[in-house]
């Protein structure tokens, strides 16, 4: 195809992409294989052992993640002595900075071009500084005062996540849009590291306190569970940087040759609906996360008993891992957001069930199975559905931004989970909740079954709302087999 010299690259580019299209017979076909048959090479099937590689990276990003979630709290009140609401506070202010850390480390990763590819160095380079803070956090020194503590405590806490875990975590889900172009591959990738993520979380729920309490229940149960922690969570880090390679590249080459000046990839971002809806989902989603630290307190307090927490979180968790398995092929028939909405529904009669008798532990565990079997759709297909949106977005403007997208969804993810934390924080402290004590008065109690069971589930009626409006599915084979054809357009263009 000639090119018309008073057109404008992008201009050309699109004619180009359009003309390949129509005269593309394998562009009616079906998404999941339109990368392999039109000589797209970022939608091949990947190995098994890659596939497995990328998997493990939730191994040890959830030996980071689920502890300072499920416990981070506790040990604050329990064991180092922090005040329930002033930690609170200092873990929301953390997951602030942390959040806004996403969007500018955003922009820098789709600035990134190496031989490794664009999200790998990052994943390599945070390793140490997430690891080293990690351990450091759930180390505050005995000696120091008041105000010291809460200063280190803080200072810990926005290293580990703020720094090292942001470069980490959203340069790992990244990767997930650049190994790939292949949705059903996204969707298998998202099983195998949720499956990943879901074991690693049941072993740090169902082990953390017995080890600690084996120990003394002190800080020497502490140190020694997060440097075994942090060990692990280096070495599956290293693994998804050797293991793993990106495949997909851009389908239009922005006019500098490299950078999308940053105005403009803010004002691509805000012209794609599905980013907001996005970002909404993993707020919801990860304030119940952040929320899940008040699981212990009410073993504790409600039931009686802080070892039966190991036991819900074996309840709750069992049926997921189980369940993600059935995914691809439900997804793959009904598509991601039709199934995220039935779980939604059925996560909401778990918790009904649940409210009947919160002291009663029948009930509790029953109402918590089927609130598992209710989060599995979201589980499966959640990080793939951000790939989508990804997509999406550069199907209609041109230009891919994994780094921006994949950042919104980690900004959702550390402000909400930084919200769920401090509201358990305020809320105790409101309800008269002391750490030092040996029983609780009921005030406290009361806010603990508001905090372990109310609010996720006036959480989970805003997750139905917002999934009710994120309908990317309807243009998704449209979405991939264009952009299929884009990239053969874009790399016969290059070779020319």
């Amino acid at each position: 195809m000639a090119k018309d010299s008073t057109r404008t690259s992008a201009a050309q580019q699109r004619a180009a992409v359009a003309a390949s299209a129509e005269e593309s017979v394998t562009a009616s076909l079906a998404a999941v294989a339109v990368g392999e048959t039109i000589g797209d090479p970022s939608g091949q099937k990947l190995k098994v052992r890659e596939r497995l590689a990328y998997g493990v990276g939730d191994i040890g990003g959830n030996l980071i993640f689920a502890p300072i979630s499920a416990f981070l709290l506790f040990y604050f009140t329990d064991t180092v002595g922090i005040g329930a609401a002033i930690a609170g506070t200092l873990l929301l202010f953390g997951r602030v900075l942390d959040g806004t850390m996403d969007l500018i480390l955003g922009t820098f990763i789709d600035r990134t071009s190496t031989r490794w590819g664009k999200a790998r160095p990052w994943i390599l380079f945070s390793t140490p500084v997430v690891v080293i803070s990690f351990i450091l956090l759930f180390n505050v020194p005995a000696g120091l005062g008041e105000g010291a503590k809460e200063f280190y405590a803080f200072a810990m806490y926005f290293l580990c996540l703020g720094v090292g875990f942001v470069g980490s975590n959203l340069a790992y889900h990244t990767l997930l849009s650049v190994i790939t172009s292949n949705s059903k591959m996204r969707v298998s990738l998202t099983v195998i590291r949720t499956f990943f993520a879901l074991v690693t979380t049941l072993v740090v729920n169902f082990v953390t306190i017995p080890v600690v309490t084996a120990n003394g229940g002190g800080q020497a149960g502490w140190t020694m569970i997060s440097v075994v922690y942090g060990i692990i969570a280096a070495i599956t880090f290293l693994i998804v940087f050797f293991g793993t390679k990106e495949r997909v590249k851009a389908t239009m080459k922005q006019d500098d040759g490299n950078k999308l000046p940053l105005g403009k990839s803010l004002r691509i971002l805000a012209g794609n609906p599905y980013f907001f809806l996005a970002f909404g989902f993993f707020l919801l989603n990860y304030l119940l996360t952040g929320t899940a630290g008040v699981g212990i307190y009410f073993a504790k307090d409600v039931l009686g008993d802080p070892n039966i927490y190991s036991f819900l979180g074996l309840v709750q968790l069992l049926p997921l891992i189980i369940g993600l398995w059935f995914m691809p092929a439900l997804i793959a028939r009904f598509g991601k957001r039709t199934l995220i909405l039935v779980g939604v529904i059925v996560t909401i009669i778990g918790i009904l069930i649940s409210l009947i008798d919160p002291s009663n532990i029948t009930l509790v565990i029953a109402g918590g199975l089927v609130r598992s079997i209710g989060g599995i759709p979201a589980a499966a297909g959640l990080f793939a559905l951000v790939a989508d949106v990804v997509d999406y977005g550069e199907w209609k403007s041109g230009y891919r931004l994994d780094g921006m997208t994949y950042a919104a969804a980690t900004a959702g993810q550390n402000f909400g989970a930084g919200l769920g934390v401090a509201l358990v924080g305020w809320l105790l402290a409101a309800g008269s909740y002391d750490g030092q004590a040996t029983t609780q008065p009921a005030s406290a109690v009361g806010m603990e079954i508001f905090l372990y069971l109310w609010l996720p589930l006036i959480v989970a009626v805003l997750m139905g709302v917002i999934i009710w409006f994120l309908n990317i599915d309807k243009n998704l084979s449209q979405i991939q087999r264009d952009l299929a054809a884009r990239r053969v357009a874009t790399e016969a263009a290059s070779n020319d």
